[in-house]
């Protein structure tokens, strides 16, 4: 918030509907957790010993950035190693993208289709309707 309204980073224009209309929502979200679920299953292979550390951090799940210079050998294992980088994969990508859209849209742009927030409304709506019957 910050950034975009104090600093005035963001040009504060409306979030277009599409972005947080339910099929991109959930669409993101399936996204998301494809993409969580391969970084999982990435780090049981290096922890199962059928893959080998990838030291490399992924930025919008396509770019790889070296990332060796700042992993040295330690006693942590391969696969705590392993997790590690694909989560700040993760993290990394969410706040990049919502750097780019609170610049292009509003500052919490981000918010209107976050996998989080997807998820816990949908629990939400679960759970009202389990109480309403």
């Amino acid at each position: 918030m910050k950034i975009g309204h104090d600093l005035k980073y963001s040009r504060n224009r409306p979030t277009p509907a599409w972005l947080y209309s339910p099929w991109f929502r959930y669409g993101f979200l399936a996204f998301f957790l494809a993409v969580f679920g391969n970084m999982l299953f990435q780090t049981w292979l290096v922890g199962a010993g059928a893959s080998s550390l990838r030291q490399a951090v992924s930025l919008f799940w396509t770019f790889q950035l070296p990332w060796h210079w700042a992993y040295t050998e330690t006693s942590v294992p391969a696969w705590v190693a392993q997790f590690s980088f694909g989560f700040y994969s993760i993290m990394l990508t969410s706040f990049l993208l919502g750097l780019i859209l609170m610049a292009l849209y509003k500052p919490r742009t981000w918010c209107a289709f976050c996998p989080m927030g997807t998820m816990t409304q949908a629990i939400c709506k679960l759970k009202l309707r389990a109480f309403s019957q």
